[in-house]
């Protein structure tokens, strides 16, 4: 028989090899998985061109999703921050570290398909259990929601799954009372007004165009469960999502304080 061609005996020798290897190594091993954008985003202080006491967090969701978060504070009174659409968790840091200043451990992160967290599946509100075990796992007694405009709708539908054991939430501007964050009933905030049964302070101002206000707020806070919620309506304001803080923040701020625990 004629000497097989060198190429063609270098490619055999080299597929011998691989077997061998594969058959040492164990047919169950496989590649360690890439990092994710939240393993490798930077330090929180750093991507947000701030300074501050703040730690880098990565949650993990249900469903497998990695999301990028950031801490602020220690504690045993947690605060979920939910940022607004075109925006990431970078939109809260001045007011996280307010209230981490004042005693809060708070926690912000990036909403699934936005800033450094993976991207997958439609439903968001499935990000709020993560994000709150994370607190609870770091030693907070109490947890309360806030969410800012489509994260104030979000976080109203998280409010209504039992999955998420929160203790209050509070709504800046929730946008659409027909936005579809859980993949499970109760899907949007309209939806979720009678299941929601932990105090509530909602926030809205009547000249934006962005948020169910006025007229059409009065049918959902009607509908909430909870007995103890509080209605905020700004009149001739076009104040919107996170923004509104500078002109309600005393009210937030007893609001919270009066269910921290």
């Amino acid at each position: 028989m004629e000497a097989l061609p060198r190429r063609i005996a270098a490619l055999l020798c080299c597929a011998v090899l691989t077997v061998a290897f594969a058959g040492a190594c164990g047919d169950d091993d496989v590649p360690p998985a890439p990092p994710s954008t939240a393993d490798e985003a930077p330090p929180p202080a750093e991507r947000c061109g701030r300074s501050g006491d703040v730690a880098k967090v990565v949650l993990t969701t249900s469903d497998g999703l990695e999301l990028a978060a950031a801490r602020f504070g220690t504690g045993p009174r947690g605060l979920v921050l939910v940022h607004q659409l075109g925006s990431d968790l970078c939109g809260w840091f001045p007011q996280a570290l307010r209230w981490a200043g004042e005693g809060y451990q708070v926690l912000a992160f990036d909403q699934r398909c936005d800033g450094l967290s993976e991207c997958g599946g439609p439903e968001p509100a499935t990000d709020l259990p993560a994000a709150v075990a994370e607190l609870r796992r770091s030693g907070a007694t109490t947890v309360q929601l806030i969410g800012a405009s489509r994260g104030a709708s979000i976080a109203l539908v998280a409010a209504a799954h039992p999955e998420t054991d929160v203790d209050a939430v509070v709504s800046l501007s929730a946008h659409d009372t027909s936005f579809a964050a859980a993949a499970t009933a109760p899907t949007t905030p309209g939806d979720a007004a009678a299941a929601i049964k932990v105090p509530l302070l909602f926030a809205c101002a009547d000249d934006d165009p962005s948020a169910f206000c006025g007229d059409s707020d009065q049918g959902f806070f009607k509908a909430v469960a909870a007995t103890d919620k509080k209605l905020i309506e700004l009149k001739d304001s076009p104040l919107h999502g996170w923004d509104m803080l500078g002109a309600i923040e005393s009210d937030v701020d007893t609001f919270l304080a009066g269910h921290a625990g």
